[in-house]
């Protein structure tokens, strides 16, 4: 029998069938590997074997200062005794306006009488009086307008004294239990004054300009 010879071909046979690995497989196996590490290492930063690590350094980004804002000087809106910033008692309306640069208007109603001038820009509480065509005084009914001394609402009745030392006259308020006009004189001796209002305690408004109208209790009717 040659039974044993047909084994052998066959055991021959199988081991011709076993699979060899192909230098082309391989190369293509390590490349992908490669590439993977290269992407790893470039999420992380970390280096590659074989490669340049990737720079870290980066260049700041350019930015451009913004432009500084146009200068927009006004005249300093204080308070004196002959009224505020360059609105002076006893300006007319259109001497007033000009002072200011504009944004300055009689009274709606007419400045024959008594009334407020037309200030669409002006600080706010700050009102001005306009009696016979001309400026008769300033009020600051609110806000934080002040003197040029500093006073303003809501400082003490004493510190009005000490920032006018010498030159008050303290009279009982008409409406206000308690309360006090503190009356500043200039110290030119001329007819304006700064009439503060107080509640017995602290200023709650006060005015400027020139008597008699710097001292109505009453605003304009």
């Amino acid at each position: 029998m040659r039974i044993p010879g047909i084994v052998c071909a066959l055991i021959v046979i199988g081991g011709c069938a076993v699979k060899k690995e192909n230098p082309t497989d391989t190369l293509g196996a390590d490349t992908m590997n490669v590439e993977a590490a290269t992407n790893a290492g470039t999420r992380t930063g970390s280096p590659v074997p074989g490669r340049p690590a990737p720079s870290q350094t980066q260049n700041p980004p350019t930015t451009t200062p913004p432009k500084p804002s146009p200068s927009t000087s006004t005249p300093d809106m204080v308070v004196t005794e002959s009224g505020i910033g360059p609105i002076r008692a006893g300006m007319t309306v259109a001497e007033a306006a000009k002072a200011i640069g504009g944004g300055f208007a009689a009274p709606r109603g007419g400045s024959s009488g008594c009334g407020y001038a037309v200030m669409p820009k002006a600080p706010p509480g700050l009102a001005v009086m306009i009696e016979k065509g001309k400026v008769a005084r300033v009020e600051v009914r609110r806000g934080s307008i002040p003197t040029a001394a500093g006073a303003k609402i809501g400082d003490t009745e004493a510190k009005i004294n000490s920032l006018y030392a010498g030159r008050v006259v303290t009279t009982p308020h008409k409406y206000t239990p308690d309360g006090h006009y503190i009356t500043v004189t200039p110290t030119d001796k001329s007819a304006n004054r700064i009439v503060f209002e107080t509640d017995g305690k602290v200023v709650t408004e006060y005015r400027s300009g020139a008597l008699p109208a710097v001292e109505y209790v009453e605003r304009c009717g």
